[in-house]
């Protein structure tokens, strides 16, 4: 296998990562409103989301989802009811974010959320059918190589999704008034309203 072909992977995957979207806001909205630990576990979901991609297109799953998309599609409504769902509970409950009350809910939840959005994004799928070839042109062929191409895989996820928790919750600090948490927190509902919507028509 080609490292320097690998290290562009891990640059490109850390990239489109990074780009602003809903994964980020969910995240930074989870640190701002001090439920760290959930944010954490959501991370930790959609890592595993990435990882299992992963694995499905190294065993050719991708191409059965082609013919098969009844798991995927499954995957990815459930991945725009909790958007929807996240969306309105920014929304209503901001107020409790700006006093830094942390929100209920179980942390396995917050992980399976996150496995679920990943899975059900129908550009999840798309991007490791894209980037993998550069890595691997005539396919992972070995358990070693599938190994590496994992850990690289949660390396550059990871450290973006966990990046983003620190940085929030840095930034939560700089917050000091009600009112600035209630804007982030209904601006970041938005975000996240619509790109469920996008989902859901993708």
């Amino acid at each position: 296998m080609d490292y320097a072909a690998l290290a562009a992977y891990f640059a490109a995957l850390a990239a489109l990562t990074a780009a602003p979207g809903p994964i980020v806001a969910v995240l930074v909205a989870r640190s701002v409103g001090s439920d760290t630990r959930g944010a954490v576990a959501f991370a930790t979901g959609l890592c595993l989301g990435d990882v299992l991609a992963v694995c499905a297109i190294a065993m050719g799953v991708g191409s059965l989802a082609q013919s098969s998309p009844e798991w995927f599609t499954l995957a990815k409504y459930a991945g725009v009811v909790y958007l929807l769902w996240l969306a309105w509970r920014i929304w209503t409950d901001g107020s409790a974010m700006a006093a830094g009350q942390p929100r209920p809910g179980g942390l396995l939840a917050s992980t399976g959320a996150g496995l679920a959005l990943c899975l059900g994004n129908p550009s999840t799928v798309l991007i490791y059918m894209l980037l993998l070839p550069t890595v691997a042109p005539a396919g992972i062929g070995s358990a070693d190589q599938l190994l590496l191409v994992l850990l690289t895989t949660f390396l550059a996820v990871g450290g973006v999704f966990f990046g983003a928790i620190l940085l929030a919750r840095q930034f939560s600090r700089v917050i000091s008034s009600a009112r600035s948490s209630m804007i982030l927190s209904r601006a970041t509902a938005l975000v996240i309203a619509a790109t469920s919507l996008w989902m859901l028509v993708a």
